[in-house]
């Protein structure tokens, strides 16, 4: 992926143990979209998780959007149309629409997923003094390229969104990092042929 997306290459144990992780995190996400897409029936993709204000290591502030693939077609790029939420729920459409793309095969694979990440220079700059007041997100998914190069765009009146609160998002990643760990060490004693709880 581009625009700041985790990159998931690499040959050494450690790198492939993130791979396995971030990939079983990614299957868990899907899972628990899967279960609430039964409202938003026909979207290729739904955001799984995001937030407006992630503060890096670094000191960085980003956007970061979870989104799962839960078509049938593998994806080549997503578009995202984004709403800032202030404490009391009010929108206010952001500067620009954001671009997630794969730039390698295979692409995103339907019951998958991906993360991307956005610095917030541009949001800041437009929001100005008012950026201070921005407590969430809504993420909307506008349009849908797909491996074989169609695409997919909501029909008129059909919103493929989700909203989150920036407060939840460091709690709610941990709880589907937990679920992976879980997860994994199940795989773990089941591969050495230990019994599982």
């Amino acid at each position: 992926m581009t625009a700041g997306a985790f990159q998931l290459r690499g040959a050494n144990d450690c790198l492939g143990m993130k791979i396995i992780t971030i990939i079983s995190l990614l299957s868990v996400l899907c899972f628990v979209e899967r279960s609430s897409a039964q409202t938003q029936s026909g979207c290729p993709v739904l955001a799984s998780l995001a937030t407006s204000k992630k503060v890096f290591d670094d000191g960085s502030e980003h956007i970061v959007i979870w989104f799962s693939n839960l078509g049938t077609k593998s994806i080549r790029g997503v578009q995202f149309e984004l709403f800032m939420l202030d404490g009391v729920g009010n929108r206010y459409p952001a500067s620009q629409r954001y671009v997630a793309t794969a730039d390698f095969p295979p692409f995103i694979k339907p019951n998958t997923g991906d993360v991307v990440d956005y610095p917030t220079d541009a949001e800041k700059q437009h929001f100005g003094a008012d950026w201070q007041n921005i407590a969430g997100v809504e993420v909307r998914v506008t349009r849908v390229m797909f491996k074989d190069n169609s695409v997919w765009i909501p029909a008129k009146g059909q919103f493929c969104k989700a909203v989150f609160m920036n407060g939840d998002y460091d709690s709610a990643l941990k709880k589907w990092q937990d679920a992976v760990d879980k997860k994994l060490e199940q795989e773990k004693k089941k591969a050495n042929g230990q019994p599982q709880k």
